[in-house]
């Protein structure tokens, strides 16, 4: 541990259970468990030692700060898929109902070791994105089993450039204000049992000479916003003052075998 008073850089991440308080007394302690499950074995499988972090436990929450030697693509794009791969395998046996569905806020800055903390401003804006209104009602209005949020610094430095396959074009990027922060977040949805491939990378807006796009034969308004849809990302944004120019589900989740093998 490093003194207190001098900073150290490093990543933070920062979990959450989505609707953990409506849960029973016997299912959050099988949720607790199941949690360090997940989060032990995807930082197992993508190369991290979970061991090694500093980890504040909250009952339903984590946050953890990272050793200097963690690569930070390997945290956004492996770690979060690997989440993405275990919770596959946790929901596809249980009732629907009991889904693990989690959000995850990663950012990297400057950190103390408090003795009752973390002080400094990189874990608190990591929580604040974590808490941000848009990334929770993003979760709850999508079928998603993870939603992701990074710090626009992470974004710029490791999503941007395509690190470990890392697509820009898969984040929303949105405006976060929670108490004393303000700041710009980029959110991507990850997983649950309706993932589904766009047949194109639209959702611009019509120009003029589009041709109108025919009713599909259910007679379903083509335009409706769906679950984990830009749309229904966006409104997230605009309904919670924290907006930007939304973008859709990711569609390359990798979830490993749902039979188990």
């Amino acid at each position: 541990m490093s003194d207190p008073d001098t900073p150290v850089r490093r990543t933070v991440v920062a979990v959450d259970v989505h609707q953990y308080s409506s849960a029973r007394s016997l299912q959050q302690v099988d949720i607790q468990e199941t949690l360090i499950d997940v989060l032990d074995t995807a930082a197992t499988l993508s190369g991290l030692d979970r061991s090694g972090w500093y980890k504040q436990a909250q009952g339903d929450a984590e946050v953890a700060v990272l050793p200097a030697d963690a690569p930070e693509p390997v945290v956004v794009a492996d770690l979060v898929q690997e989440l993405t791969n275990r919770l596959a395998r946790v929901n596809h046996v249980q009732d629907p109902a009991l889904r693990l569905r989690l959000r995850v806020a990663v950012h990297s800055g400057m950190v103390h070791f408090g003795r009752n903390g973390l002080p400094g401003p990189a874990a608190v804006q990591t929580c604040r994105l974590l808490d941000s209104s848009v990334l929770k009602r993003a979760l709850a209005s999508s079928d998603a089993d993870l939603a992701l949020i990074v710090s626009d610094a992470l974004f710029r430095d490791i999503v941007e450039p395509g690190y470990r396959g890392l697509r820009a074009v898969e984040f929303t990027p949105v405006e976060v204000r929670l108490k004393e922060f303000t700041g710009t977040g980029h959110v991507r949805l990850l997983g649950g049992p309706g993932a589904r491939t766009p047949a194109a990378p639209a959702d611009r807006p019509a120009r003029p000479g589009d041709e109108a796009a025919p009713a599909p034969a259910d007679g379903r308004d083509p335009k409706a916003a769906r679950p984990g849809s830009r749309q229904e990302i966006h409104a997230a944004a605009v309904a919670t003052g924290e907006q930007g120019v939304a973008i859709g589900r990711d569609q390359h989740n990798h979830y490993g075998s749902r039979s188990g093998r």
